[in-house]
């Protein structure tokens, strides 16, 4: 029987099968295992190819956000995505994956439960909690194996970096996404298989519609937010065709981000899906290349579907 981990209420780690066994002492830093804590030493990185990547996390927004960042650097390659625990345990054995980013909240078999099978299974990964848990839980489950505690809400870049430190091998961006001064680079659209897709809108139920009319549009949604501040950042760094944006977002409105929207990426597209339709002309006066008023989806895949004449059908 696989030895299974979990965290009491209080955040302490309760061992269930050995909870006699004597835990080391967790590191000193929140980045990872030191040399002084008796730990056995992390096996050395690949770096002749990108790192495999597995997801696991109950939310598919969180998943969704995760993979749109990780994919568009080319030190990552997400080789799957998992939604429970036990789930996870059974790709990362099929999948022998180099970094593992765990949830801890899941409803079924959360992260902490399932730390140690991961570690079983796939030896050489490093396992990187991802949680919007409080970091008082993050030394015991240091001490169990997992390589580094990161709190979620990072914009990507921020994300990228803390990976990257973590990992201890240098994270860099496409030549076409900065200049050497570090301003955006602006380039001509490449429209692959799919054209991707960001959302940014604060309510999760029409987040969760527009992401089915992208499917119905075969659109590849690249990541959701709901927030201006974490737009302009995945917009920066994926350059993404299309923008569905919302035009109120906790009392700031979205109207606000079109000039920072074409500085970063002055080739997206952006569709306002509002329910304030007297904002119409305002929002096409500020650069929108359609207006459609909430909750009419069909004219929301229409607008879409006309947008960018070059998507599969």
């Amino acid at each position: 029987m696989s030895q299974q981990l979990t965290l009491d209420a209080n955040g302490e780690l309760a061992d269930a099968f050995a909870s006699n066994r004597q835990v080391p002492a967790p590191p000193d830093t929140m980045g990872g295992h030191s040399g002084e804590t008796g730990l056995p030493a992390l096996k050395e990185l690949r770096l002749d190819w990108p790192l495999r990547v597995l997801i696991v996390d109950d939310a598919a927004s969180t998943r969704r956000f995760l993979r749109g960042v990780l994919e568009f650097c080319p030190q990552f390659d997400v080789a799957g995505e998992a939604d429970d625990g036990a789930k996870a345990i059974d790709m990362a054995r099929a999948l022998q994956p180099d970094v593992v980013l765990l949830d801890l909240s899941m409803p079924e078999t959360d992260g902490s439960s399932a730390l140690v099978g991961l570690l079983q299974v796939a030896p050489s990964a490093r396992v990187i909690v991802v949680s919007g848990m409080d970091e008082k839980v993050a030394p015991p489950l240091l001490a169990a194996g997992a390589t580094a505690f990161i709190a979620k809400g990072l914009p990507p870049f921020a994300l990228l970096e803390r990976l990257g430190s973590v990992l201890g091998r240098p994270v860099t961006l496409p030549r076409s996404t900065r200049t050497d001064d570090g301003d955006a680079e602006p380039a001509e659209p490449v429209f692959e298989a799919q054209p991707r897709a960001v959302i940014c809108d604060d309510d999760p139920m029409a987040r969760h519609m527009v992401a089915q009319v992208l499917v119905s549009c075969d659109v590849s949604l690249v990541a959701e937010t709901d927030v201006v501040p974490n737009l302009l950042s995945v917009v920066e760094l994926a350059k993404p065709e299309i923008i569905v944006l919302d035009l109120w977002l906790e009392g700031t409105p979205g109207t606000s981000a079109f000039p920072e929207i074409r500085r970063v990426s002055p080739r997206s597209l952006v569709v306002v899906y509002s329910a304030f339709e007297e904002w119409r002309d305002k929002a096409l006066a500020a650069g929108a290349a359609a207006f459609v008023a909430k909750p009419h989806f069909y004219d929301l895949e229409a607008a879409i579907n006309g947008l960018v004449p070059g998507l599969p059908r």
